[in-house]
């Protein structure tokens, strides 16, 4: 049979973007709520060190799977969409291929490279430094020890190809499930571990079990996907040279994606990893509790670039590039004005639902949420326009908006430490954030009227 390469909607595009937008900030949401009832068991029946390092672990493993992965999502929709628009299912596998390969490789060299540097942090910690003060129960050698198995999950993270061939036949309806199996897969082994009091190995065992889940899952249901449209066989047959593929650009595309996405994990990660470094577990777990309110909106918003980057991408093949900022600025600005509402209904309630989630000793968690909320509502206005970038085929404007924004945070941060405290750290992100937001806005605005000249 004849490959399936039909993409049917029944809605405009416009509807399309609010129906799966919808989906799935409402599906991480969810996930996001089931998530803290994890933190909840965590913070109530492990020590305050115990849960730092517990959540350090699980930071550590996705900075390094994020930071190094080729998004090859972003490839397959970039140029999978003009293979759809002109019927190539040839050139559509050959495609899909090279994205699995991309996301082995990957994946591969994620793990060496986050064993490499954690036992050269070992290393000179023993030799040069005081090292952090991880109580009695830990010694650095034993975190890396943590970290050399829990990181075994960077391995098996092979999603990139598996998100892109969804995202790319518009079935976000699995891409929302994904959203909450590890979540609850994980709170079904927290509320193990408290039942048979496993401690915090039992803790562990739960947090990389909902990992697992979620990552052997996308793949799969790809797989699946793919044998439906007929399409399996000939993607997994498809003879491509993988260093030089007849696709114009997409190395160059690939490459710079990939350091858009190192930046965006640097957002993501790298705050609840230099807490640890700086302050230490105790406070680690106490930021990553403020962190996890504040997902309730940033996962959301996060989600929904990946919902508006295939529609934007039609657009352009379309030749329809003129009414993409009316449309981004649009979805940014309603995201913004709900940020806001939801800042102000923390700012009111804040502290009852700290009180439902941790035990006593998280007070501190309060105060750095209020400023890590409304961060994440400054990064809802600038959720949209990133995809911009990538659509109009300038994938370095993202790396130089979001690669500003880090620097400032960084900057933001070390000023701060020693006058400022832990503090520091939800002050730092709401400054790197802010700047960000200005200046993706002039960027986005400033490509798009180069692509209608362009056009012209």
């Amino acid at each position: 049979m004849s490959p399936d390469l039909s993409v049917n909607s029944k809605h405009s595009r416009q509807k399309r973007i609010a129906k799966n937008g919808g989906l799935m900030v409402g599906s991480k949401f969810l996930g996001v709520i089931v998530g803290l009832g994890s933190f909840s068991l965590g913070t109530k029946f492990l020590t305050p060190t115990e849960f730092g390092v517990l959540v350090f672990l699980h930071g550590y493993m996705s900075f390094f799977s994020e930071v190094t992965a080729f998004q090859s999502w972003q490839a397959i929709i970039r140029y999978g969409t003009d293979d759809l628009h002109n019927k190539d299912s040839s050139k559509l596998s050959k495609l899909i291929n090279f994205g699995i390969k991309l996301d082995a490789i990957s994946a591969v060299f994620a793990y060496v490279l986050a064993i490499a540097l954690f036992s050269f942090s070992v290393w000179m910690g023993q030799n040069y430094g005081d090292g952090i003060n991880l109580g009695e129960k830990f010694t650095l050698e034993d975190v890396r020890n943590y970290a050399a198995l829990y990181c075994i999950l960077v391995l098996l993270r092979q999603r990139g190809a598996s998100i892109g061939v969804f995202r790319l036949f518009d079935q976000f309806n699995v891409l929302a499930v994904k959203a909450v199996v590890m979540p609850v897969v994980r709170f079904i082994g927290a509320v193990t571990a408290v039942v048979t009091n496993a401690g915090f190995e039992g803790f562990l065992l739960a947090w990389f079990c909902g990992s697992l889940a979620a990552y052997i899952f996308l793949p799969f249901m790809a797989l699946r996907e793919l044998k439906r449209r007929h399409l399996l066989k000939s993607v997994f047959k498809a003879k491509i040279n993988f260093f030089k593929p007849k696709r114009k650009g997409l190395w160059s595309f690939v490459i710079k994606s990939n350091i858009d996405s190192t930046l965006g994990a640097a957002t993501v990660h790298l705050p609840n990893l230099l807490v640890f470094a700086i302050f230490g577990p105790v406070w680690n777990g106490i930021y990553k509790i403020a962190e996890e309110i504040a997902k309730l909106l940033s996962e959301g918003f996060k989600l929904l670039d990946q919902v508006i980057y295939p529609e934007l991408a039609r657009m352009v093949t379309e030749g329809k590039v003129e009414k993409i900022w009316k449309l981004t600025t649009r979805a940014a600005a309603i995201l913004f004005l709900f940020g806001c509402f939801m800042s102000g209904v923390f700012f009111v309630f804040g502290e009852n639902i700290l009180l439902l989630i941790a035990r006593e000793g998280f007070e501190p968690a309060v105060p750095i949420a209020m400023i890590l909320v409304p961060a994440a509502a400054l990064m809802g206005a600038a959720a949209p326009l990133y995809p911009i970038f990538f659509a109009a085929d300038h994938p370095e404007r993202a790396i130089i908006a979001r690669g500003a924004g880090v620097i400032v945070y960084l900057v933001a941060l070390f000023a701060m430490a020693k006058a400022v405290g832990p503090m520091s750290a939800a002050w730092a992100v709401f400054v790197g954030n802010l700047f960000t937001v200005i200046i993706v806005t002039i960027m986005a605005k400033h490509t798009l009227k180069q692509r209608v000249k362009f056009k012209e």
